[in-house]
């Protein structure tokens, strides 16, 4: 579903309401639970992978996923960093799958169709959270930029893992020149 659609259906969401968003071609459901924690419309993000029992994945999980295929996968991970500028532009991710259903990365915690679904639900609870009608003020010009940015960072390769991560932990941004999207030249 694009982005502004789902942005509509998670507003909606009742206190408490769990509801799943997407299946993956290999059964993991991705889903959302209103949590109310940060603003009226945060949720929280969850994931059940078969035979497992649903967790709740950060931004964190995310980015060292990304790490990890990138260093598994230099070639493969490129499209998947496209793909994922696709989503942030508010592309349907099921849209993009055929896209990224091939990429093989000998590394990895989650399949890059989770990544996609999961980098969609973020970075619409960071509208949300940090938006210009959220509790939370950003100096982005669009709340969903803060995660886009270390996704770049990570794609650029020109760090470890740990700054990446640090830098995040702490709510510190990426560097401005992560602004600027991956192109596929």
């Amino acid at each position: 579903m694009e982005m502004s659609q789902l942005a509509e259906e998670l507003r909606k969401l009742d206190k408490g309401e769990h509801r799943q968003i997407y299946e993956s071609r290999n059964h993991v459901k991705v889903t959302v639970t209103h949590t109310g924690k940060l603003s009226e419309r945060d949720y929280a993000v969850g994931l059940i992978i078969p035979d497992q029992q649903e967790f709740n994945p950060t931004h964190i999980r995310l980015l060292i996923d990304l790490y990890i295929k990138r260093e598994s996968n230099p070639k493969d991970s490129r499209e998947l960093y496209l793909a994922l500028e696709e989503v942030f532009k508010g592309q349907d991710p099921t849209l993009l799958i055929e896209k990224v259903c091939y990429l093989e990365f000998p590394m990895h915690l989650d399949e890059a169709e989770v990544n996609l679904y999961m980098t969609q639900l973020l970075m619409i609870e960071q509208d949300f959270n940090y938006g210009p009608d959220g509790p939370r003020e950003t100096k982005l010009e669009i709340a969903r930029e803060f995660l886009m940015r270390f996704i770049r960072w990570i794609a650029a390769a020109d760090t470890q893992i740990d700054k990446i991560i640090f830098n995040l932990t702490r709510r510190y941004p990426a560097p401005k020149k992560y602004s600027t999207p991956i192109s596929d030249e």
